[in-house]
């Protein structure tokens, strides 16, 4: 900070910004703040210079790797909002490959400052004005090569380079024939006129991407094995034969050009030229030589002494060394080469050549090939490394895949993968975490149960290896991945999850913590899924104890136990006990949330399922009724607790006689559930199977068989033939088609679902 100009120091200074802390910012930080020093600095110089242009070669640059993100308008603000106007009098020359949209109702400042111009060929009348500036007066001539250039700058001044090597070597007039009458035959007609020591030449400077007078002396006398890639033995060799006394008879081609660093570079389409008339296996000694040669100046390099000829000879020396090594060979040559940079933390240097090496490797030896899982977890690394924590996390969760697909999760290189997207999970805070398990939130809504298991595992997987297994931190993830399994019914799976999750709440927080109740619910309701209800039984009057404790007998928890107590009672048979739950659950939860609390519905419509079970539906109906109408209020009439409630009454409806008023609500019930949850869902298989029976307990058999027929494919198509709700409805087929007669009493023990399938 000591050498910083007093530019920048005015502009913190303006900003508010304290200069001594700018250099322990992260990287990422510091590029937001580059637009306003870029600004600063043309400000000032503006006040020596009076006229000042800026040049910027592609305008869409900046969000290449950003096309399908946001609108157009977003991605260009940062010149348009932060730049230009920062920097007032400056005049902008602006390439970019499309035109701006003209929709300037954004920026109309930006439309009154805009003008756009399509850069196309030279016409005819500027190209023949140019030539006859430089010399040639035959308008034949001028013609010809107007026609065959098409426009382009480049062949219109090779021709002229043509033209006075025809006047110079040849010794005579040039006539239209020595000119090419396409592009390519330009190219042809210039090297004619060269002899064979300067072709030569040409084609050895048009391998590397620039060199000045002393690489050139070393290239024109360098003795290349013209045969070097073809076999392995020992062919005679040769140099160019160009004097290099002649260096600058060969740079004065309009070709050629000197920049502001004494090098000299050779025009891209006439290298494409020079480079497709020579063999590949000709360029790859050359390309040899040059790697040495830049090779040399990084070898022992120490990090404190690196400078930008250390930076090109590394950009320069992976340019060769593509031509020259194999892909593994130069993925590991790379490794070696740049990791003097990377501890120097030359980070944006060396991303670009891992980016191409990946797409080289990805091309030739696949997209599973353990060399394509390295480069990711190494590029995954730079990218921690200048704080682009999200970029890491994709790169090292492709590496993690490959790895595991490839080499099994047991593998050293997969536990390296864990343990680097353990660092960066430290280095993010809960980031990584948070990131899986919303992953796994998104597709547990979707209904992708392959997915969210996946997801929630790996999150515990990386929060085990930064945390340990009894941080405090996983048992969320603990929780969320054992009520999965509960929920596919894979419960031997789900249960060592939740005790893990338990045992560690519970010497974390201690006995009466909420959350330990929580989980002791959560495990309750996994014991009574199992069958093991007296375990159940336990757990759930261990959870009302603590959930009374802590918050008071009249809380919401306090309730949802009384609630589950209930249903687990209800099941065992013991109505008077559930009877008695369900009406404390009642009266809480009305009293604190109000009677028209969704909350309340449910309690209503436990309560008349349980009369319902009892015989008591005079009890029942009102409080189905109750509940529908919270339920519709309150969820709109096309949620699938009211298609549920609806059921329920239409079910209550039917077993007292009452078909007319049961058939509307199984239709509404039937639709609803169609529509939310899709025809294929196992509850649209319930309804289905209940309004057969009611068309088969009115004698409408013909409506309920086909209403059978489709119940049970559902069923046995999501839940599996050998499913309980599977052999009901076989059960009710079965007394279907003993009503109608079709089959004799003794066969219908077929249809029992232990001889199903």
């Amino acid at each position: 900070m000591n050498r910083a100009s007093d530019s920048f120091r005015r502009w913190c200074t303006l900003n508010h910004i304290d200069a001594t802390k700018i250099e322990s910012l992260e990287p990422n930080k510091i590029e937001e703040f580059l637009p306003g020093i870029f600004a600063t600095d043309f400000f000032e110089y503006l006040g020596k210079t009076p006229k000042v242009y800026i040049f910027i070669n592609s305008y869409e640059a900046p969000w290449e790797s950003k096309k399908s993100k946001g609108n157009f308008h977003e991605k260009d603000k940062w010149i348009r909002n932060k730049v230009i106007p920062n920097m007032p009098g400056l005049s902008w020359v602006i390439c970019g490959r499309e035109k701006l949209p003209e929709d300037f109702e954004y920026d109309p400042v930006w439309e009154m400052s805009l003008e756009q111009h399509q850069v196309d060929k030279l016409s005819e009348k500027y190209s023949d004005k140019f030539l006859e500036g430089c010399g040639i007066e035959n308008k034949d001539i001028r013609d010809v090569v107007i026609k065959a250039s098409e426009g382009v700058l480049y062949y219109l001044n090779l021709s002229v380079d043509t033209y006075e090597m025809i006047k110079t070597c040849k010794k005579r007039q040039p006539i239209p024939e020595d000119f090419g009458k396409t592009q390519h035959e330009i190219f042809k007609k210039f090297i004619n006129c060269l002899d064979a020591d300067e072709i030569r030449a040409l084609k050895v400077l048009s391998v590397p991407n620039f060199w000045d007078l002393d690489l050139f002396k070393m290239l024109i006398w360098a003795e290349f094995d013209t045969r070097y890639s073809a076999a392995n033995t020992e062919y005679p060799v040769t140099n160019t034969g160009y004097p290099e006394t002649a260096f600058s008879e060969l740079t004065k081609f309009s070709f050629i050009k000197k920049d502001a660093g004494e090098r000299y570079l050779i025009h891209a389409l006439m290298r494409k030229n020079l480079q497709e008339s020579q063999n590949a296996d000709d360029r790859k000694p050359i390309h040899q030589f040059l790697l040495e040669h830049y090779s040399k100046k990084l070898k022992d390099l120490k990090i404190e002494t690196i400078a930008q000829k250390h930076e090109i000879a590394l950009i320069e020396a992976f340019y060769h060394a593509k031509e020259v090594f194999e892909v593994e060979d130069l993925f590991d040559w790379f490794i070696s080469v740049s990791e003097p940079f990377y501890r120097a933390t030359f980070w944006q240097l060396i991303i670009p050549p891992y980016e191409e090496i990946l797409i080289i490797l990805k091309e030739k030896l696949g997209q599973e090939h353990p060399s394509v899982a390295t480069t990711l977890n190494n590029l995954a690394e730079l990218y921690e490394s200048k704080g682009d924590y999200e970029k890491a996390l994709t790169l090292y969760m492709q590496s993690l895949e490959i790895r595991e697909n490839v080499l099994g999760p047991q593998h050293q290189s997969v536990a390296a993968t864990l343990k680097n997207l353990a660092e960066l999970y430290e280095n993010m805070g809960d980031y990584v975490a948070t990131t899986l398990n919303n992953l796994a939130e998104f597709y547990k809504n979707m209904g992708d149960d392959e997915k969210t298991i996946l997801f929630y595992k790996r999150s515990l997987q990386i929060s085990e290896s930064v945390l340990g297994p009894k941080h405090p931190s996983i048992v969320p993830t603990l929780n969320n991945l054992a009520g999965l399994y509960r929920n596919i019914e894979d419960y031997e799976t789900a249960l060592p999850l939740y005790i893990q999750s338990f045992e560690i709440s519970e010497n974390v927080l201690g006995p009466e913590h909420p959350s330990v109740a929580t989980i002791l619910n959560n495990l309750a309701e996994l014991y009574k899924n199992m069958g093991d209800y007296e375990k159940a039984l336990l757990l759930y009057k261990r959870t009302l104890e603590i959930r009374e404790t802590t918050f008071g007998p009249q809380h919401p928890y306090v309730a949802t136990t009384l609630n589950n107590l209930a249903l687990l009672y209800e099941s065992l048979g013991y109505y008077e006990e559930a009877l008695s739950f369900y009406m404390r659950d009642l009266k809480i939860s009305e009293n604190v949330l109000g009677p028209q609390h969704p909350s309340v519905a449910v309690t209503l419509n436990n309560l008349a399922a349980l009369y319902y079970n009892m015989g008591d539906y005079e009890k029942a109906l009102p409080l189905y009724k109750r509940s529908l109408k919270i339920r519709k209020a309150a969820l709109g009439p096309k949620h699938p607790y009211v298609a549920t409630t609806l059921n329920n009454l239409a079910g209550l409806y039917s077993i007292t006689g009452e078909y007319d008023k049961a058939l509307p609500l199984y239709n509404q019930s039937l639709e609803t559930s169609e529509s939310v949850l899709g025809p294929q869902h196992p509850f649209v298989a319930t309804i289905l199977n209940n309004l057969a029976e009611l068309y088969r307990n009115v004698g409408e058999y013909d409506k309920a068989l086909p209403l059978y027929m489709r119940s049970l494919k559902i069923s046995e198509n999501v839940l599996g033939p050998q499913h309980p709700s599977v052999a009901t409805i076989l059960n009710n087929l079965a007394a279907l088609k003993k009503c109608r007669k079709e089959i004799s009493p003794d066969k219908l023990v077929r249809l029992k679902p232990e001889n199903h399938g």
